[in-house]
């Protein structure tokens, strides 16, 4: 694997991914910082990194992983955790990015003493309560220039992999001596951290909640965007018929209390309760507990009993507690789903990015080879962008850039691949397709580019190569559309070229 390979996305991912399926045969805090660590040098290029946990740390210990050796090493720390960079990720439970340290002057005078290029400061927490802190640590290299697009992002999801780790080790140390109810805890923790995709998610809860309480009624509700109405999303076998009822907040049922005010709510009897709105007739007490990311209301979780006062007040604490672990979960499940979009589109236009293209392409290769079929490649460059970006602003030019995107995309069949190459350079892939009717796409681009009133004054040129008439790999494919693409715009543009056919020798 190359450099810029190790680095990719898809990679980095599959570090995250790694890591996670690795936590479950990692039982102590310090196998849990060892992974941590090696994680966080995997995936920002770092040459070390160190950890400092704030809790039963008292002689401010941190834990360091060398990348060059491959080794830990332990050093007491110096960290001014009411100021500078530890003070202020602290605080603002943001990671903070000194990218070139020559250049800020009040920094700890360690950080110039060991001769640090760049550091970053990442805030280990769960909920509103910090863990430690990570430090990004750049000596002998400089920090990647697309950190704060690409690494920030990644570096977050880990934060909040870590400290649910660091949390559930500690957890899981106590389990010995703990009671009942602690364990309840940890088993749940655990079953939620390894659990990305949200239906997975939910059918977890659901089984640990079954299998720890016996309750069978469980509903999941979502708070709608315009935070008036709140909408149950998931529920357990038992009341499944009752998913897409939407409640008013503040003003219907208990959920809708509980919505509003973001406080648990607990009926021992329904019947007398002024909240309760009538769901199975089996039912008898009811329990609600609000989901949080730290003070934003995203849902609640709703349980029900068939028993009167079903709930004692011990497992309405476990169960709050659980709340909040299902909160994180979902919070978790978003960045995991929103580093897999990154991972496959491109961050601007929404359109897959170079290296899903690539991958796509690959992939209708070998389709096509056994099939026996064409596909053709449209490698299309906007004309004059540069002098539209220079007059009216970068602004104005992704304005452009999304615009186009989204009328290209209105004119693809179902199959077809359209994705941004680089800059203003996009790839269009259209499967079982010879040249005939890869002119009549191009043509039909042509003209719906000169045509859009939103795109005042840009045309575009085009380059097409089909397979296997211009190749059998990937690059000679690609080159022979950007040379044709290259071809047209020096002749003028608004225009599409159709590449020669390779020798057989190619």
């Amino acid at each position: 694997m190359s450099v810029r390979d190790e680095y990719a996305p898809g990679a980095i991912l599959e570090y995250i991914t790694d890591f996670i399926s690795h936590l479950s045969f990692r039982r102590t805090k310090e196998e849990i910082i060892e992974s941590i660590l090696k994680t966080s040098v995997k995936i920002t290029q770092a040459d070390y990194a160190s950890l400092l946990l704030l809790k039963d740390n008292e002689e401010k210990i941190a834990i360091d992983y060398y990348r060059k050796s491959d080794r830990l090493a332990t050093h007491k720390s110096s960290a001014r955790l009411n100021t500078g960079i530890s003070g202020k990720a602290i605080k603002d439970k943001e990671i903070v990015v000194i990218a070139d340290t020559r250049k800020v002057s009040n920094l700890n005078p360690t950080i110039y003493k060991k001769r640090r290029r760049a550091i970053v400061a990442v805030p280990i927490f769960l909920e509103e309560e910090v863990e430690g802190i990570l430090y990004i640590n750049y000596s002998t290299s400089n920090i990647p220039e697309d950190f704060e697009e690409h690494s920030r992002i990644w570096m977050r999801l880990l934060s909040a992999l870590a400290a649910s780790a660091i949390s559930n080790a500690r957890l899981y140390h106590k389990l010995d001596n703990a009671l009942k109810e602690l364990k309840i805890s940890f088993d749940m923790s655990r079953s939620l951290i390894s659990a990305f995709d949200l239906n997975e998610l939910i059918d977890r809860i659901v089984e640990e909640i079954t299998q720890s309480f016996g309750y069978e009624n469980i509903g999941l509700f979502i708070i709608d965007e315009g935070n008036e109405y709140i909408t149950l999303r998931y529920a357990a076998k038992a009341v499944q018929e009752y998913i897409g009822i939407r409640l008013m907040i503040g003003e219907e049922g208990i959920v809708g209390r509980v919505a509003a005010s973001g406080e648990p709510y607990y009926a021992p009897d329904v019947s007398k309760d002024p909240y309760y709105q009538e769901g199975g007739s089996r039912v008898r007490s009811e329990f609600s507990i609000p989901l949080k990311i730290k003070d934003k209301m995203i849902g609640v979780l709703d349980i029900e009993g068939f028993r009167l006062n079903d709930f004692p007040k011990d497992t309405r604490d476990l169960l709050i507690s659980i709340g909040a672990q299902i909160a994180m979960a979902f919070e978790k499940a978003r960045l995991y789903e929103e580093t897999k979009r990154l991972s496959r589109e491109d961050p601007l236009t929404g359109v897959l990015n170079r290296r899903r293209l690539e991958e796509e392409i690959t992939r209708e290769m070998a389709r096509s080879e056994r099939s026996k079929n064409k596909f053709a490649i449209l490698f299309c460059d906007l004309d004059n962008f540069k002098e539209f970006n220079d007059q009216y602003g970068h602004f104005r030019g992704d304005e452009m850039l999304i615009s186009y995107a989204m009328s290209m995309k209105e004119m693809l069949r179902e199959g077809d691949i359209f994705g941004r190459y680089g800059g203003d350079e996009f790839l269009l892939l259209l499967y079982d397709t010879g040249v005939t009717p890869a002119k009549k796409v191009a043509k039909r681009l042509l003209k719906k580019v000169r045509k859009n009133k939103n795109l005042p004054g840009l045309t575009l040129s085009i380059g097409v190569s089909i397979f296997p008439d211009n190749g059998r790999e990937l690059t000679s494919l690609i080159n022979s559309a950007d040379q044709a693409c290259y071809k047209a715009k020096k002749q003028g543009g608004d225009e599409f070229i159709i590449a020669l056919p390779a020798d057989d020798s190619s």
